[in-house]
């Protein structure tokens, strides 16, 4: 559970939005922000908060226990002080591996971006000292990619359970 103070400081606690009673396929899709760097919640918060429910978390830790299958999409921070961005990520996929993750980070070594690009896969490397734009573009493109996803496996399941039945 990430702590209280993650949370209240963006004011983006999911427990406290009018969406959260709406059936599922009415509610604001859900994206669980890591980043320690307080000064970018309030401006993430604002882009973000009008289209998507949002969690933020200050720490690794703090964001993989926030974690949960309801979560569309992920951004990370990369430099993380403890646990980077990079393990945040991986205990993630763990848990659900075709999750999006955005990498968002204000280090941008070409180098290493397409280090972190093979080994990781994220959906998107974006610069936080960029377009804010670009994050906006990712962050669509992963949630509705993911959720397509998501109701094509509950059709497929749900087809299986009636031919399991029929059989």
């Amino acid at each position: 559970m990430p702590s209280k103070e993650s949370d209240t400081l963006l004011g983006a606690d999911p427990a406290q939005r009018p969406d959260r009673e709406k059936p599922e396929s009415t509610r604001l899709p859900l994206v669980l922000v890591v980043d320690e760097d307080r000064g970018l919640w309030q401006p993430l918060g604002a882009l973000l908060s009008e289209r998507y429910r949002l969690v933020v978390c200050a720490s690794a830790l703090d964001g993989v226990a926030a974690f949960t299958e309801d979560t569309c999409a992920v951004i990370i921070d990369v430099r993380m002080s403890g646990q980077d961005g990079f393990w945040v990520c991986d205990q993630i996929r763990k848990v659900q591996p075709e999750v999006p993750v955005i990498f968002y980070s204000a280090v941008q070594d070409e180098q290493d971006s397409f280090e972190v690009i093979n080994a990781h896969r994220p959906f998107a490397y974006v610069d936080k000292h960029g377009d804010a734009q670009r994050l906006l573009d990712a962050l669509e493109k992963a949630t509705r990619i993911f959720q397509s996803t998501l109701r094509s496996r509950r059709i497929i399941e749900r087809l299986q359970r009636r031919r399991q039945e029929a059989v």
